[in-house]
């Protein structure tokens, strides 16, 4: 006899919308995924990537059992064992490598393939214990929360719903309509009332062909925008008085760099003539019912924290921390914030181990000193994701690293482990999850039992603690427990509302949402123009010198800027085992295509001093001359190696630690044939 089930669970992958979804379970299987209508953000839609994740979860790619390499490393040649034998493994060689190397030559590597605040960070109480080396997780909002908290502090963003009682919605450097779906939402029902949308973008990208006004900024170039609109805003003095005299600090600092600055640097550096800034002055002034929603991808650069600074500043200036209708800031949500401790335990660690950012992860596998033995990675797919990929893959070669990788489907690091372990999707798992674009919080029991031989993150490290002899209290709670604990004195959480009724389900809506209008009366906080947090830092928003685009060295042998942003397809690299075959499109303005003699649909070669990849040239004037956008993180193959963060930096953003992805120079070579 058929039974069919409706489960509720929530989306864990790393995107703001965080949806609260319903899966379909027929005999204990999965037949669909729908938007849960019962979630105020999601409203009963989800993403065309997730309505097809039950083909990732049954797919050909998962792997289902704990497997180790006996071909060469890279070739993905793998037998099966089973998991005595998998933890006999790693236990072995973690205790040989800390006793012949020390912890430090342990280095796990994970970020926020599962977004589940618990099996997000299950291996760090375990890598705390072992003194391994820590892992600096900057490789996504790093610049981007450094920016907003020197200006903002610990400001949560605005709720996205009063978005639809705006007159004017600016998305800045944020491609919605692919990465926010949700969020537009509100923006088709507010333009239904008659408000106008402006998208700034260095490229017309999809959400850009549906707003009222496009404005393209040279990548990088945000910040010199922003207070360029500043500066008209300052000499037509149309800023809001009141509001920056009672509730901010620093104002006048700023404000005399503006005035006593040449206008001819904020036009090079941005790429928009002042006319063009005037006309953006005047539209902020003319709707003081604006809502701006600031991207993180714009911080993907080396001024990418100044950028939020200055863009923060504009909005304060202009009062849109007031917190009225209609009016609001969003970055990141910040609705809920509990005590990270409680979830990776940092007390268990013994001496302070060094600290390796993951952007580097290149330069630690092959120079560190002392070197890595022993790579650990869960909850990511460095190989695909990591910058300068090809000395990524040059440390994975190694014959004496030791590689685990625990992993849902064969993304090309697995390719390249020793030891192979099963891990679960979210459907399979218990977790709780927040979000850094709604106000909603749940926790979600697993929907179905794991497929194959599949463990959690938690589960794989309370188990593998215990096989260790590691007893400390972290390794014997229960996922429950962790998380009932993680909820305790959680802020944001509603005082009415304990742990134990939130494990049961449901979505909960942080205390956040309700803003009187004034920061001070709301948070005990002034917006702050000017930062003293380090010496080596401005302190007010100003115009700095870039990285590789204005390197002019490089200007003469790598004409091209290089932009990565994502696509409509992908998050970062995952579902990349959907598209094996195709190696991505490279965005080309016609003139620049002719001057190189490509034609729309060849195959192209993107090369610079890291290394190469390929691309099928689109030709398109939807991006500037000069520059060339190659949306989405496809993954290597055999047969193609190399992909497109061969091409990116392991140098970091000016704040923060952050990646520096919308930021390389390189020269671009037909190959004279479509593919």
């Amino acid at each position: 006899m058929e039974t069919i089930e409706k489960k509720k669970t929530i989306c864990p992958l790393d995107c703001p919308d965080s949806c609260g979804m319903i899966a379909t379970v027929v005999n204990g299987r999965i037949t669909g995924l729908n938007g849960d209508k019962d979630h105020p953000y999601t409203n009963g839609f989800i993403c065309r990537k997730m309505r097809n994740y039950p083909e990732r979860l049954y797919g050909d790619e998962r792997v289902l059992y704990p497997q180790v390499r006996y071909g060469k490393k890279g070739e993905g040649k793998f037998h099966r064992i089973d998991w005595d034998e998998a933890f006999d493994i790693l236990v072995h060689r973690l205790t040989e490598t800390r006793q012949q190397h020390g912890g430090e030559a342990i280095l796990p590597y994970s970020y926020a393939g599962n977004m589940g605040a618990v099996n997000r960070f299950a291996g760090f109480p375990f890598f705390n214990r072992l003194g391994a080396s820590r892992l600096d997780q900057t490789i996504c909002t790093a610049a981007a929360g450094a920016g907003w908290q020197k200006q903002c502090g610990n400001l949560p963003g605005s709720p996205p719903e009063k978005a639809l009682d705006a007159d004017l919605i600016i998305c800045w450097g944020i491609n919605c309509k692919v990465t926010n779906v949700h969020f537009w939402q509100y923006v088709v029902r507010a333009k239904k009332r008659g408000c106008k949308v402006l998208v700034i973008d260095p490229y017309r990208n999809v959400t850009a062909k549906s707003a009222d006004i496009y404005l393209p900024v040279k990548p990088g170039g945000d910040t010199a925008l922003a207070l360029g609109i500043l500066k008209v805003l300052l000499e037509r003095h149309h800023v809001a008085h009141k509001y920056l005299e009672e509730e901010t600090e620093g104002f006048a600092e700023l404000s005399d760099y503006l005035k006593k600055s040449d206008w001819q640097e904020f036009i090079v550096r941005s790429g928009v003539e002042r006319e063009r800034m005037v006309e953006m002055a005047e539209l902020f002034y003319h709707h003081p019912k604006t809502f701006l929603r600031i991207g993180v991808g714009l911080t993907r650069n080396s001024r990418g924290g100044m950028a939020v600074r200055a863009i923060t500043s504009l909005a304060a200036a202009l009062g849109l921390y007031g917190g009225r209708e209609g009016q609001g800031v969003l970055l990141m949500s910040g609705a809920f914030r509990g005590v990270k401790d409680k979830l990776t335990y940092p007390s268990l660690a013994g001496e302070t181990t060094r600290k390796v950012n993951m952007i580097q992860l290149g330069h630690a596998l092959t120079v560190l000193d002392p070197p890595v033995k022993a790579l650990f990675v869960y909850n990511c797919n460095p190989l695909s994701v990591s910058p300068d990929s090809a000395m990524v893959r040059k440390g994975l070669l190694q014959e004496d690293l030791f590689t685990v990788v625990h992993e849902q489907v064969m993304t090309p690091t697995a390719c390249y482990a020793d030891l192979l372990l099963p891990a679960t999707t979210f459907l399979e798992n218990r977790d709780i999850y927040t979000s850094y674009g709604h106000f909603y919080l749940g926790v979600v029991e697993p929907v179905i039992f794991p497929v194959g031989e599949a463990r959690s993150n938690f589960d794989l490290f309370q188990k593998l603690a215990l096989k260790m002899g590691f007893t400390d209290a972290p390794f014997n709670q229960s996922c429950d427990e962790r998380i009932a604990d993680f909820l305790t004195d959680m802020e944001g959480m509603p005082t009415d509302i304990s742990p134990s009724k939130v494990l049961k389900g449901g979505y909960i809506l942080s205390t956040h949402t309700t803003q009187t209008g004034s920061l001070s009366a709301d948070y005990k906080f002034k917006f702050q123009f000017n930062s003293d947090f380090s010496p080596t830092e401005p302190q007010i928003p100003c115009l700095k010198e870039g990285g590789e685009f204005d390197d002019v060295d490089l200007q003469s042998r790598f004409p091209f800027l290089l932009i990565t942003p994502p696509h409509m397809d992908l998050l970062n690299s995952t579902f990349g085992e959907r598209y094996i075959d195709k190696p991505g499109e490279l965005l080309i303005h016609p003139e620049d295509a002719a001057d190189y003699e490509i034609l729309d649909g060849y195959l192209v070669i993107l090369e610079n001093f890291r290394g190469w990849t390929t691309r099928l040239a689109r030709l398109t004037e939807d991006t500037q001359r000069g520059l060339l956008v190659a949306e989405g993180i496809f993954w290597q193959t055999e047969s193609r190696r190399n992909a497109i963060n061969d091409l990116t930096s392991q140098k970091l953003t000016d704040m923060g630690g952050g990646a520096t992805f919308h930021e390389s120079r390189v020269r671009v070579k037909s190959q004279h044939y479509p593919p």
